[in-house]
């Protein structure tokens, strides 16, 4: 099957977690068989391995105004443009396969459902329905749709939704999140995979837990301050605080006497991964999946996981090797003490899942296969009601 994978960073994984999902679906489907091709809304910043990529803007927004400003009134437009028209003749698509749409926009829906070419679309966030994407203010506290002009926003890019076969997320709440946006598609959980980590899995923690580890981009909404916050005691107890990622909390990071990786890729990620007890995923927003990639990149590296229950962490919760705290300093702590106490530290360490094969990588490339073919279907049966 000739796939067109649309999304707005592409198969760029420095990105993040979406653009990680549409690198590996690329990248096995073709092993697959499959024949796929990436739409970028905007310039690859790191090899995609060979991925054939079609690149719709010169400029990143990161470093252009002018397409920041244009990426939100394209929102707002959502224009079934003569150029997607062009750009489907030239690809040659059966099916396409939307993720993120800043900078590419909603219409690409309505011209694939007027040349009859079948669309999925996966959510992973909520950038249709919050123009920030994260459902939270610049501080990180909640922020809830406004009626008026959140919700014309929300109608202006979901109106070609009737192009959409079947709608795919990563966990039940993304899917509630987004109720009644599509309401003539079919929807599907497709849980994240988990995968083998590159090269050989790291060595057991030690007999005792003596260091918690955070990954991830350093926020408010991602609960870095919970962190902080909780660090001195637990220097005092003897647990070392261990965080790693980049983002506007760096400074606060960096003058809080925890050990601090800076951001890490390729090896220095799995070194960091190694050098941890156990991973912490404090998040204070609504997760969108569950789980999200970084608590299967912890499980894989043989670390149990900490999680607050949001969004979809809640789903994750309680499943072998991750373990719920409440969203607080002192409920980190406590989860800690009762983890780090015998037996909780040799039972944690008993229920981490041996993530030793590609079996669940195959099962996630599976139901993207079927959900491929129920759509594929279902656009043939309609082309001949039309």
């Amino acid at each position: 099957m000739r796939v067109l994978l649309a999304s707005s960073h592409g198969a760029d994984p420095a990105y993040g977690g979406a653009e990680r999902y549409v690198r590996d679906l690329a990248l096995g489907l073709e092993a697959r068989g499959h024949d796929v091709a990436v739409l970028s809304a905007f310039p690859q910043g790191e090899d995609v391995a060979g991925i054939e990529t079609i690149v719709l803007h010169d400029a990143d927004w990161r470093e252009s105004n002018l397409r920041r400003l244009r990426n939100h009134a394209g929102d707002v437009i959502s224009a079934p443009w003569p150029r997607f028209r062009k750009l489907l003749d030239a690809a040659g698509p059966e099916l396409v396969h939307t993720s993120n749409l800043p900078g590419i926009g909603s219409g690409l829906w309505e011209v694939a459902r007027r040349r009859r070419i079948p669309v999925v679309h996966t959510l992973h966030d909520y950038h249709l329905l919050c123009a920030r994407t994260s459902l939270t203010r610049r501080d990180g506290s909640p922020c809830h749709p406004h009626a008026a002009l959140c919700g014309l926003r929300t109608r202006r890019l979901t109106r070609w939704a009737a192009g959409v076969e079947q709608v795919v997320a990563g966990s039940n709440h993304l899917l509630d999140r987004h109720g009644g946006l599509f309401p003539a598609s079919r929807q599907r959980v497709i849980r994240l995979p988990l995968a083998p980590p590159d090269g050989e899995r790291p060595p057991p923690p030690g007999r005792a837990l003596g260091s918690v580890g955070y990954l991830g981009v350093l926020t408010a909404s991602k609960g870095v301050e919970l962190l902080l916050d909780a660090a001195a005691e637990l220097a005092q107890t003897g647990v070392e605080l261990r965080i790693a990622g980049d983002g506007p909390l760096r400074e606060q990071v960096e003058v809080a006497g925890v050990t601090y990786a800076g951001r890490v890729d390729g090896r220095a990620k799995a070194e960091f991964l190694a050098s941890c007890d156990v991973g912490v995923v404090p998040s204070l927003w609504e997760e969108p999946s569950g789980p999200p990639y970084v608590v299967n990149e912890w499980l894989a590296a043989g670390r149990p996981v900490l999680v607050t229950r949001r969004g979809g962490l809640a789903e994750a919760a309680g499943a072998d090797g991750v373990h719920a705290f409440d969203p607080s300093s002192a409920g980190l702590l406590e989860a800690l003490r009762d983890m780090g106490a015998e037996p909780g530290w040799s039972q944690a360490l008993a229920k981490v899942p041996a993530a030793a094969s590609d079996a669940d990588v195959r099962r996630w490339l599976d139901e993207h296969e079927l959900v491929y073919e129920a759509a594929v279907t279902a656009g043939a049966a309609g082309s001949t009601l039309m």
